[in-house]
């Protein structure tokens, strides 16, 4: 039996057994998925990102025509470093996508771009000559990032973007301005294991002397790092991950990324002429959690020498995401999302007091039905829309987001075909978000059809 019968014969059995007794599926999609081992795959591994979602899923569910025609349009508004969109593209289908954090858009723009390998070795060695060559008095002022590197880190860091920013071909700059930024934390003094910006402190490792001497080695190798060294080390990987692509994408295959903010899907990014109705065969997506993952604050070092060094524009970018914790106390107000089962939570909170945190995800609720609407909108009739999400505990209760989304996108005309759940503790997910919430330890992934 061929894969895309296999799998269309196991998505039966799924829709058959929930529809006999509505109850989640439990599934492990690694043990499904056995083809796809822990070696590396095309471009996946070009960037580091935080909670990435398992390529193993989008794999799985677009090696069938059961949801996408082998020539359809994959949408993912939510795509993160395009894992979903990369997928698409590999097993023949266009993709687009959509997200409020420029770095997350750069790597999926990168990652799904073929660029001749030849092109960009020859671009590489005039980046570090012309890198080498820059003044090293000339620099802007950086000290909001100062405490962060090395002074002479900074001064190469600056010569580095400078020489890319010369660079004519846009997709040549994206790659070396992707390169840059995946750079960027390993020369920094923050703490590789935690994902926002938190710099390296040994005395955290008292207890363990070896720990605490390797931290202190590298705080001090990081003084005098070679920089040049580094980068053109992970160009040369990444040039390699690129090369990976040059079938996929030699027979026409596009993708694309067409908005900043998966409220309002455009034609394409920075456009006002919005995405057509009923234009997409499929949406397979993994949204944000609320205020499970600080995107933008985990990215600002990054996005700091990509160019956005303006503090403001920082705020702003955080401002657009979806999941965000940090709001002023003037911006709350009594939420109501009209969700029955998520109002009688959000009164709970709000009757012991604890208006911060009911506002924060009630309001989640309310901007994600903002982004299911538009998604509805742009997916054909007979169109399946695939979700990724977990749930939460707020201030101890229970906030079951998978059945909060699952009304909400019923209530739009769109039928449920059945629920899986997938054990996620090993896929990194960062989930500790304060004091008041529990981790999040699986993933659902609610199937409907349009």
């Amino acid at each position: 039996m061929d894969k895309n019968n296999e799998i269309k014969k196991l998505i039966e059995t799924f829709h058959s057994e929930y529809t006999q007794n509505g109850e989640p599926i439990r599934i492990n999609f690694r043990e499904i998925v056995t083809e796809l081992s822990s070696t590396e795959r095309y471009s996946h591994l070009i960037h580091s990102y935080p909670a990435k979602l398992l390529c193993h899923i989008p794999y799985f569910f677009l090696q069938t025509d059961y949801f996408c025609p082998e020539n359809g349009v994959v949408l993912d508004p939510f795509c993160g470093t395009g894992t979903v969109m990369l997928e698409a593209n590999i097993s023949g289908r266009n993709a687009k996508g959509a997200d409020a954090n420029p770095l997350a858009c750069l790597i999926s723009k990168v990652k799904t771009t073929y660029i001749k390998k030849e092109d960009l070795q020859k671009t590489l060695g005039t980046i570090i000559s012309r890198a080498k060559r820059f003044n090293t008095n000339e620099c802007i002022d950086t000290s909001s990032v100062s405490r962060w590197f090395s002074k002479s880190t900074i001064s190469q860091l600056w010569h580095l973007e400078c020489a890319i920013k010369k660079v004519r071909d846009t997709k040549q700059q994206d790659f070396f301005m992707m390169c840059l930024s995946n750079l960027v934390k390993k020369v920094s003094f923050a703490d590789p294991s935690i994902s926002v910006p938190v710099k390296l402190n040994p005395e955290r490792f008292a207890q363990n002397p070896e720990r605490m001497e390797s931290a202190k080695f590298k705080l001090k190798t990081l003084e005098n790092i070679d920089v040049y060294d580094k980068f053109e080390n992970i160009c040369q990987l990444n040039i390699n991950r690129i090369e990976s692509l040059k079938d996929i994408y030699s027979n026409g295959i596009t993708s694309e990324i067409i908005s900043n903010d998966a409220r309002l899907l455009t034609k394409e990014i920075g456009s006002t002429e919005i995405l057509q109705d009923k234009s997409v065969d499929l949406i397979l997506t993994s949204p944000p959690y609320a205020g499970a993952q600080k995107y933008i604050r985990s990215s600002w070092l990054n996005l700091y020498w990509l160019g956005t060094k303006n503090s403001e524009d920082i705020r702003l970018l955080n401002k657009q995401n979806i999941g965000r914790e940090d709001y002023h106390k003037a911006d709350m107000f009594r939420v109501i999302t009209s969700i029955q089962a998520a109002d009688d939570v959000l009164t709970s909170l709000y009757d012991e007091g604890k208006n911060e945190r009911a506002f924060i995800v009630g309001n989640y609720l309310n901007e994600m039905k903002s982004a299911i609407d538009e998604s509805v909108r742009v997916l054909k009739t007979g169109g399946y829309m695939i979700i990724v999400i977990g749930n939460n505990t707020v201030c101890g209760r229970p906030f079951d987001t998978q059945d909060y989304l699952t009304t909400y996108i019923t209530s739009k005309g769109l039928r449920l075909q059945f629920k899986l759940i997938d054990d996620i503790k090993s896929y990194g997910l960062m989930t500790k978000r304060n004091k008041t919430a529990s981790r999040i330890s699986c993933e659902w992934v609610l199937v409907f059809k349009k």
